[in-house]
């Protein structure tokens, strides 16, 4: 997960409104969490490691459902057979470059999601090979236009998110080459839409057990 991740679904939701419980699909209770800025700033390369106090978005919601097959629940292609039109408020964060069939997978999460809700999908365009347990697309925001569209959502907003170039030199671990970061976003809404906008959320407090990143925090 980056940390960008949570400041985006920070600003969707305060910018269009919570609504209802919100469901993390594919999400962990303690993700790893790269901050790259702190790399970036540092030049140390194990600055970027970062982790919270809270899960990552009890900010938002701390009744929050995550729901992920690794812990048992069913993968996203079968949640519709247990979670039909019932979910108001959704993030899909880093798991659709994984999924065998994105069609599929977009079918399945238009027909949980509820009218008037909220989805907010994230993934990366440029990015190393990162398997969990496969690693099988990279999306454009056509693509996931495409994609959202023929499920039957309608499009809110979609863009580029994330965007690291090489040449700040970002290196994956285990090689020794620098590489890009950029990630790509779509929110989306289902039938009939009323925007409910509220007050920001304060971003939840970034721990680290690097010196030069506890510096940058104001912790060193």
């Amino acid at each position: 997960m980056f940390w960008d991740d949570i400041k985006l679904v920070t600003e969707q939701i305060a910018r269009y409104g919570l609504r209802g419980t919100l469901v993390d699909i594919g999400g962990m209770e303690q993700p790893y969490i790269a901050d790259y800025d702190l790399t970036i700033a540092s030049g140390d390369q194990e600055a970027s490691s970062i982790s919270l106090a809270q899960r990552p978005f009890d900010h938002i919601d701390p009744d929050y459902i995550i729901l992920n097959p690794e812990k048992g629940d069913p993968a996203i292609e079968y949640l519709p057979y247990i979670f039909e039109n019932r979910v108001s408020t959704a993030v899909c964060l880093n798991v659709i470059e994984h999924v065998k069939n994105p069609f599929k997978v977009f079918d399945a999460l238009f027909k949980i999601m509820k009218d008037n809700s909220l989805l907010i999908i994230e993934t990366v365009f440029a990015y190393p090979y990162h398997p969990s347990p496969g690693d099988f697309w990279r999306y454009t925001p056509d693509c996931l236009r495409y994609l959202s569209n023929c499920a039957g959502f309608k499009v809110l907003e979609c863009d580029w998110r994330l965007y690291v170039p090489a040449s700040l030199g970002i290196i994956y671990p285990g090689t020794n080459e620098a590489h890009e970061i950029r990630s790509v976003y779509v929110t989306l809404t289902k039938g009939d839409f009323v925007a409910m906008p509220q007050k920001a959320y304060a971003l939840p407090q970034r721990f680290s057990n690097n010196a030069a990143a506890n510096r940058l925090l104001g912790r060193g």
